[in-house]
């Protein structure tokens, strides 16, 4: 019988998940959580500073990605900009795993082309919401960088809320788009 494995992709999310509730975890506790074996794991990446690293490329991307979809040209419609929010938190939310563990990984912190992407990634974040002000849909009272950090710490609680069993992951977008608009956009919404 032929095993049929996840692509990489689903492997370094299933780690980047058990990952950021565990730590410390061992690479045959990361592979069991995967579901695959640890040999598998090892093949795949063969230290687990390999696959610190493949987890933080990952997250990078995946947010780099969801950055280029989102973004409007300079001269958009100011309606343009609530279904480009839209869109980027329904792809932040089942991401949030990756981001989180990367932003506080230690080993990845101190990677210093993996921390240069991250704070170029946070620059177009930045310049994302920026935009979302200049168009009147977002608080200009606000920092840009408070705007970016709060959605985080949303998407982070709502990560927990769903571990915890308090609500489920259906409810995350809905929660997290409706507490981000309450606190962060124009009163004219």
């Amino acid at each position: 019988m032929i095993q049929v494995l996840p692509s990489d992709s689903a492997l370094l999310d299933a780690a980047a998940q058990h990952l950021s509730r565990n730590r410390s975890a061992a690479l045959g506790e990361v592979a069991r959580a995967a579901g695959v074996s640890r040999a598998t794991l090892h093949r795949r990446w063969p230290t687990r500073e390999a696959l610190l690293r493949a987890v933080g490329e990952r997250s990078i991307a995946v947010v780099d990605e969801l950055l280029a979809e989102a973004e409007l040209p300079a001269d958009a419609a100011p309606e343009a900009f609530d279904p480009a929010l839209d869109r980027f938190i329904d792809g932040l939310a089942p991401a949030i795993h990756l981001y989180g563990f990367t932003c506080y990984e230690p080993q990845l912190l101190a990677d210093p082309e993996l921390s240069a992407d991250v704070r170029a990634q946070d620059e177009r974040a930045l310049r994302f919401f920026a935009h979302g002000q200049r168009l009147g849909r977002l608080r200009p009272d606000l920092p840009a960088a408070w705007l970016w950090h709060s959605l985080w710490g949303l998407l982070e609680s709502a990560a927990y809320g769903v571990d915890e069993g308090q609500f489920g992951r259906r409810e995350v977008r809905r929660l997290v788009t409706t507490t981000y608009r309450t606190g962060n956009q124009t009163e004219s919404h």
